[in-house]
């Protein structure tokens, strides 16, 4: 599913960038979507991006965000559209760049973006300013960019000055009896006379304002809406209005606000959450459609200390269903006390069958964009996920994130000027997979906890604001980007290999799944262009969809002399380096050969070829070298698989079965922490356990390892078509220790509507997945 939602980003700091190889796939019609960074503007111009939405229905698809382009003379905004690989400025992917004169004057901001459904373009909001003050506008672009209309909010006073921050399409965003190509509804603030108001209205597709509303806070004496969104409502209506924002205090104390208003903009709810000891803002809101949180929202911003350069921490609430009330809130803090403040959040729900994620992007300081993966119930820390930090250079912020069918994209600004012309600042944009990865992120490890703020009524007088007025706005080329982080995956796939049955894609650290656009979409519930381990007789992938988290790990798990490195792309990389990775030049491309060093103490290599006696396994040959200066007393060494077996992706029934004097402690978690050090339960061996969305874990003692030493094992991956397959291959290369993965399926129903059923547990159709150890 793909959700609507916006956090502002009011930001002027710079934020950097990086995307695909330029001219990636561009004889093809729609690329299909990869990881990557990037920049995007004129070197003269100091370019951000405030908004960015999933292009779902103008041909090409891709993404569009909307900032503000600024030099010494002028401010612009700035609208940006790119194809699913980050290429923009080519007419063939439908993919363009352009700056806008709002009413002709030099003064135009962005903050706010949508597309419209049906392809009837896109509408933008933002600030006109003028001599006397600024307006509020709406302005809708055609899928080329050609503006066909811009509405200028009028405001009750002349020298206000006016901001759209946020805006939606009416029945786009819960899905709902009304029509899918409503009203355009904006929300923004108005400063007037010392006090600023909230401000929504309603436009429709030509331009015509249904009705403006201004919402005073009394004896709050500012009320300002950021962002805004649509939720089940208990009114009589289907929907209502939500609006995350601010509400100040008499005291200028700064209390976070969540407002709810019919679709005609009358008040139905609204809360502040506050105390006397920090400041809280809201920046952005989503809906929550998982399964057991529809109808709630979610809203996200910060909690400020009063003292200058107080830091921020993110602050999330999520609130009951058709009401103000709070249900749960939680801070996150980073363990090095940085300030970050939260901008923006998408549900994430369905990327890994269950409750999903909340995907939360904002700005560590001035210097880095993150992502966090926060629970929905809890809002803190959501499984195995770990978060991440995007910028290498220190000079980049994130402040908008849009959820795609298997990805993220976030927009922000970069000041690292990757072309080195000397350009101040560009707009920046991000797109991660489920496991929220680019190949230059890395891991972070903020913590949350629970509070409990009480709630406070506020209830806000509104009155109409009349006066509107249609203007023209000349739009101006501004094309120029660049990538500056290597592109996930590069051409061509390195590390993918196969022997004509199964394929494994395997990274340069030995763990399995990586990006390969150039091959279909894998089948069942969930496809993904990922490959980890896949049944090539079916297209069945069962590693990669979802949350990715094959991977190993190795360790001294001595008292005295611990050490540990372990690797996987859900969890990235620890403590270890890649000394090299090989993959034939030529067909066929069926070997992989990777060698790390983990934490200057173990050189492990890792060798996969096809096993010669079936063609339903690949062998993984496995040495360890005591490359340090003492004696390892207790060599410990990780495997573990989250098997999502095709095609009801996400429930399976998994097998763990025979032994070794080798296993140590085997469960079915698949999402558990790879760290041989880590407190891993063994639940034993269990038959037929599910179906539910469960994996593989073993963990094997090895005993002791002299310096220069090497310990050496075989294991396998595979997959076959039947149970009864996937054991002979595993009897006739001597795998004692294996478990399997089964699908949940009644055998006959078709793969994009699978039906659960026994057929998989009992018969192992249509495949069964398989990870062994060589006993003899």
């Amino acid at each position: 599913m793909e959700l609507e939602s916006k956090g502002p980003g009011v930001a002027t700091l710079r934020r950097y960038a990086a995307v695909l190889v330029s001219g990636l796939l561009l004889a093809a019609p729609v690329a299909q979507a990869q990881n990557y960074e990037g920049y995007y503007g004129n070197t003269e111009w100091r370019d951000i991006g405030e908004d960015v939405k999933t292009v779902k229905y103008c041909p090409g698809n891709g993404s569009i965000a909307v900032g503000t382009r600024r030099n010494s003379d002028a401010d612009q905004v700035l609208v940006t559209r790119v194809s699913d690989t980050g290429v923009t400025d080519n007419a063939g992917l439908n993919t363009w760049q352009q700056a806008y004169y709002v009413g002709g004057g030099k003064h135009s901001t962005g903050y706010g973006i949508i597309e419209l459904a049906g392809g009837a373009g896109f509408a933008v909001t933002g600030s006109l300013r003028t001599d006397e003050g600024s307006y509020a506008f709406v302005m809708r672009l055609d899928c080329k960019g050609n503006p066909q209309w811009t509405t200028l909010l009028d405001n009750r006073d002349q020298t206000s000055r006016a901001t759209g921050y946020d805006l939606i399409q009416s029945g786009s965003v819960m899905p709902s009896r009304a029509a899918a190509g409503g009203d355009i509804v904006m929300v923004g603030e108005e400063i007037q006379n010392g006090r600023t108001v909230g401000r929504i209205a309603r436009v429709d597709l030509t331009g015509n304002v249904v009705w403006d509303h201004q919402y005073d806070g009394h004896e709050w004496p500012a009320l300002q809406f950021r962002a805004v969104t649509e939720n089940l409502a208990n009114t009589g209506a289907w929907t209502d209005l939500v609006i995350a924002g601010t509400a100040t205090s008499a005291n200028g104390v700064r209390n976070a606000l969540m407002f709810r208003a019919t679709g005609a903009g009358a008040p139905v709810c609204s809360t502040t959450l506050g105390d006397e000891k920090e400041h809280r803002d809201f920046n952005g809101l989503t809906p929550l459609l998982g399964r057991n949180f529809l109808g709630e929202t979610v809203l996200v911003g910060a909690a400020t200390g009063f003292s200058e350069g107080a830091p921020s921490q993110p602050y999330l609430v999520r609130y009951s269903r058709a009401s103000c009330s709070p249900k749960v809130q939680a801070v996150w803090n980073d363990r090095e006390k940085a300030s970050f403040t939260a901008y923006d959040v998408v549900e994430a729900a369905t990327l890994d069958g269950l409750n999903g994620a909340l995907a939360v992007v904002g700005t560590i300081g001035s210097s880095q964009g993150f992502v966090l993966a926060a629970d929905p119930a809890t809002l803190r820390e959501y499984g195995a996920l770990v978060q991440r930090r995007y910028g290498d250079n220190f000079r980049e912020s994130l402040y908008a994130i849009d959820r795609k069918a298997d990805r993220f994209i976030m927009a922000g600004a970069t000041g690292a000027d990757w072309a080195g012309e000397g350009d101040p600042q560009d707009l920046y944009l991000v797109q991660v997979d489920a496991a929220l990865y680019t190949q230059c992120a890395d891991q972070w490890y903020p913590q949350a906890v629970n509070v409990d703020l009480p709630p406070k009524d506020l209830w806000p007088q509104y009155q109409r604001v009349d006066k509107f007025f249609a203007v023209q706005t000349p739009p101006v080329d501004a094309s120029k980007w660049g990538y500056a982080c290597e592109l996930d995956p590069p051409e061509g796939c390195p590390g993918v290999i196969d022997n004509g049955t199964v394929m494994l894609g395997v990274h340069p650290t030995a763990y399995l799944n990586i990006e390969c656009p150039a091959i279909p979409m894998s089948s069942g519930l969930y496809g993904t262009t990922l490959v980890g381990l896949r049944f090539l007789p079916t297209n069945g992938e069962a590693s990669a969809p979802g949350t990715p988290c094959e991977g190993w790990g190795v360790a001294n798990a001595d008292p005295a002399a611990p050490v540990s490195g372990h690797t996987s792309r859900c969890n990235g990389t620890v403590n270890m380096v890649v000394n090299s990775f090989t993959t034939p030049a030529s067909p066929p491309i069926d070997t992989a050969n990777s060698v790390v060093t983990v934490a200057n103490t173990f050189r492990v290599t890792h060798r996969f070829t096809p096993a010669p006696q079936t063609p339903y396994l690949y062998r993984v040959d496995v040495s360890i070298q005591n490359v340090s200066s003492k004696a390892i007393k207790d060599l410990r060494y990780t495997r573990g698989i989250d098997y999502d077996v095709p095609p009801n992706t996400f429930s399976e029934y998994i097998t763990l079965a025979g032994s070794s004097p080798l296993l140590f402690a085997w469960n079915t978690n698949g999402f558990t922490s790879l760290d041989p050090l880590a407190i891993h339960p063994s639940s034993g061996a269990v038959t037929d356990s599910g179906p539910s969305d469960r994996g593989s874990h073993m963990d094997f003692r090895l005993g002791s390892l002299a310096v220069g030493a090497t310990r050496s094992f075989v294991t396998y991956y595979g997959a076959a078509p039947t149970e009864r397959d996937a054991l002979n291959a595993l009897g006739l290369v001597n795998a004692g220790l294996y478990s399997l993965g089964q699908a949940n399926w009644d055998g006959s129903s078709p793969w994009n509507a699978p039906l659960p059923g026994i057929d998989g547990r009992d018969n192992g159709r249509p495949g069964t997945f398989m990870y062994g150890l060589q006993t003899r």
